[in-house]
């Protein structure tokens, strides 16, 4: 249920605005769908670099996909 992965996304970054140190990373699994470029805005402006992949494994009809986001900065 993507409305509902995407809750957790935006959870799981709330949670690293609280915890990280400067120059900490992130690492989540997203969905495509409702909220995830809104996501994706949001941390490029708190990370100095963010990367999404699709896993060679995932099947090509699924929406899931990995943020990695490194050098926090606020």
């Amino acid at each position: 249920d993507i409305p509902r992965a995407m809750y957790l996304a935006e959870l799981a970054f709330d949670f690293g605005n609280k915890m990280l140190k400067p120059g900490g990373a992130m690492l989540m699994k997203v969905f495509h769908g409702a909220g995830f470029d809104e996501l994706i805005r949001l941390t490029r402006l708190q990370f100095d670099r963010v990367v999404i992949r699709k896993p060679l494994a995932s099947r090509s009809r699924s929406r899931e996909t990995y943020l990695l986001a490194k050098g926090y900065n606020l």
